[in-house]
């Protein structure tokens, strides 16, 4: 059996989705200049990118795995990634770009809104089947997948973008989860750039976080 400490992964990526689309859906409703707004365009693909390799990986491995685990639990999933279908029609007004942003921006509204009741639902139900059927192997295999979704080109953004959006014990147990490596670069090279990033994004001060910035 894991412990939720296991689970942390997963549930910064949930911290990250829970913030980011309100931040995009307000800033994008009046974006400053042109370079502003590609700016917000490529943090908009980049969470929409995350959302739905996080979504597949649920319906294509992680639900089917905790049936096998827990038949009893088959219809609660199987609701669970039926939510996953009303998002896309969201995720693709989100994400039209033949449409100007700042029209874009209730649907990020909207998108926001139901990502957050979705992900109450999937921590209601999921999470503590998580926890009774998962091993350390599936564990493993998962941070090997999101570490694939991810690229390692993205990774410096998206660290920062996650430790942005979650809360200082959320966030110390993924920090303290991290190689040493990557512990040094993040302290020293990833949270710097990704707080001037914020900023140029959401014209304010990135979340501060004594973890990070002592």
């Amino acid at each position: 059996m894991i412990t939720p400490e296991h689970l942390t992964g997963f549930l910064m990526m949930h911290a990250g989705f829970r913030a980011e689309f309100g931040r995009l859906a307000e800033a994008c409703g009046d974006p400053r200049d042109d370079a502003h707004e590609e700016l917000l365009e490529e943090q908009l693909t980049l969470v929409l990118d995350m959302l739905h390799a996080h979504h597949s990986h649920e319906d294509d491995g992680l639900w089917p795995t905790l049936v096998g685990r827990a038949p009893e639990a088959a219809d609660a999933l199987a609701e669970l990634e039926s939510e996953h279908s009303v998002l896309d029609p969201l995720i693709a007004a989100a994400s039209d770009r033949g449409v100007p942003l700042a029209e874009r921006a209730p649907a990020l509204w909207r998108l926001h809104e139901f990502v957050n009741e979705h992900l109450d639902h999937e921590e209601r139900i999921a999470v503590p089947l998580m926890l009774r059927h998962l091993t350390l192997d599936d564990v493993e295999a998962d941070k090997r997948q999101a570490m694939d979704d991810f690229g390692r080109r993205r990774v410096p953004v998206i660290f920062g973008w996650l430790a942005s959006s979650a809360d200082a014990d959320l966030l110390a147990a993924s920090y303290a989860d991290l190689p040493v490596v990557a512990r040094l670069m993040f302290r020293l090279f990833w949270w710097p750039a990704y707080r001037r990033r914020f900023t140029r994004l959401y014209g304010a001060t990135a979340p501060a976080n004594a973890l990070l910035e002592s």
